[in-house]
């Protein structure tokens, strides 16, 4: 699919009817900082659609309004035009159902691991004791048991992540968006985290919203691909990730993965040349 309207159509492919999230036709716009007061679009007419359980990968190069498309579906900026739905509710409250992890990983220094894991519960009025029992008990899933009751600066860059996804998923939230959260990472521990994440996300039912500049972590974690092209933030393709769910070792060497790989890369290219 390359063409806006056609996305607008897509169904939800998990088959349990309407899309858990959908964007319908989103414009943001910035004012320029440069003379004469030129606007600046930074998404334009952007539409996408996330069904429950389905893992969806938005994918561009740095500059191109990923963020930014995170950021209004999260409902930290208001779209200039369009809307955003969750189960099929234009009007839903997203600030507190959407949960949001960023690029850095942005733990507090004075509070312990299950003490940052379990921040989202207490925000949402759950009694501290409680909410220390949930952290305590899905820590081993996420490999932080051991260092449950250690402080930030003592844990490395890949196990500083595993407590942001934690603390963005203990609050059970029915939409995830990731924005790059291992696009800092070295490539042996990126590629550790991606399975790791495959692996606790696998038997969710979570609409889950990755933006990345990586071609293959789209490929390895996503069952659809959009790619967006920049500077003013349009989505020009739909991927359908036609690999096998858990990716076997070695999937990233595969003809099948290659060829899906050439086909994101001939779309980046394509779309690069026409923004110049």
């Amino acid at each position: 699919m390359n063409s806006q309207t056609a996305a607008l159509e897509i169904q939800n492919p998990t088959g349990t009817g309407r899309p858990r999230l959908e964007v319908r036709r989103v414009t943001r716009t910035w004012a320029s900082m440069s003379p004469g007061g030129r606007t600046d679009v930074v998404l334009q007419d952007v539409s996408l659609s996330v069904g429950a359980g389905e893992f969806v990968a938005v994918l561009g190069p740095s500059g191109c309004g990923k963020s930014t498309l995170l950021n209004v579906i999260a409902g930290l900026q208001v779209p200039d035009s369009g809307e955003v739905l969750l189960d099929g509710d234009p009007h839903a409250q997203r600030i507190g159902r959407v949960a949001h992890m960023h690029q850095r990983d942005l733990l507090l220094p004075w509070r312990t691991v299950i003490e940052n894991a379990r921040l989202g519960l207490e925000l949402g009025g759950i009694p501290v004791a409680e909410a220390d029992r949930r952290a305590r008990e899905v820590a081993d899933r996420f490999g932080l048991s051991k260092v449950a009751d250690s402080y930030p600066w003592k844990l490395s860059g890949g196990m500083r992540q595993r407590v942001a996804l934690l603390r963005a998923t203990l609050p059970d939230r029915s939409v995830l968006l990731l924005d790059e959260p291992f696009g800092a990472l070295d490539a042996i521990t990126r590629a550790d985290l991606q399975k790791w994440l495959a692996e606790v996300l696998n038997r969710s039912n979570r609409a889950v919203v990755l933006v990345t500049h990586d071609i293959e972590e789209a490929l390895i974690l996503a069952d659809r691909v959009y790619v967006m092209a920049g500077p003013s933030g349009r989505i020009v393709d739909e991927v359908s990730v036609a690999l096998p769910r858990p990716r076997p070792e070695g999937i990233a060497t595969s003809e099948l993965f290659v060829a899906q790989k050439r086909r994101l890369l001939a779309a980046l290219a394509g779309q690069e040349g026409m923004e110049r």
